[in-house]
């Protein structure tokens, strides 16, 4: 490698950090929130991560009931032997906010061990799913980005292998069809 060569991808990567130091707060969420999701680099990720960017984290959790909701039981004439043992665990049981919810969840997170460099962070977060449930379903959408347009050319090339000038004629489903059987056929 030539120093010319050297000095223009430094130049290149200085100018890059510049651009993502001058990036506005809702371009560079993203990129932290992908970071924090994965294993490898979320101690990174943590020090650039404040309140305001776990709302999206907190927008997850709003939808999801709470903890567990135990009723207490109605004041009814007819006695029940289980009226005072739900009445005792109704109150020790918390029904915690979305946000405290995730709070929580990222807390537990980032105390957990982090992931070895050559081990796939989608396979650690598959087996770890039920330990962090919401947390899962945002690294399920940020993290599974594809990397390249090698699979997509292929498939096309593969398009026009199946779809010629004698097959023409045939209708888009079948077409759909016959990609799929061919694609996942090898």
């Amino acid at each position: 490698m030539t120093t010319s060569i050297v000095i223009v991808l430094s130049q290149g990567l200085l100018n890059a950090c510049k651009k993502l130091h001058t990036m506005e707060f809702n371009e560079r969420t993203l990129m932290i929130i992908k970071q924090l999701l994965d294993n490898m680099e979320k101690r990174d990720a943590w020090k650039n991560f404040d309140k305001k960017r776990s709302n999206q984290l907190d927008e997850q959790n709003q939808d999801q009931p709470d903890y567990i909701s135990i009723e207490t039981p109605s004041t009814s004439n007819s006695p029940s032997i289980w009226e005072t043992i739900d009445t005792s665990i109704a109150k020790l049981i918390p029904s915690g906010t979305s946000k405290s919810r995730a709070i929580i969840e990222v807390q537990r997170y980032l105390e957990d061990g982090m992931l070895k460099r050559n081990m796939d962070p989608l396979k650690w977060w598959q087996e770890h799913k039920y330990n962090y449930p919401y947390l899962h379903i945002l690294a399920k959408q940020t993290l599974c980005c594809l990397g390249t347009s090698v699979p997509c050319e292929r498939i096309f090339s593969k398009a026009g292998l199946i779809l010629n000038d004698r097959r023409c004629r045939l209708k888009s489903e079948k077409v759909e069809m016959l990609l799929f059987l061919n694609y996942n056929s090898t």
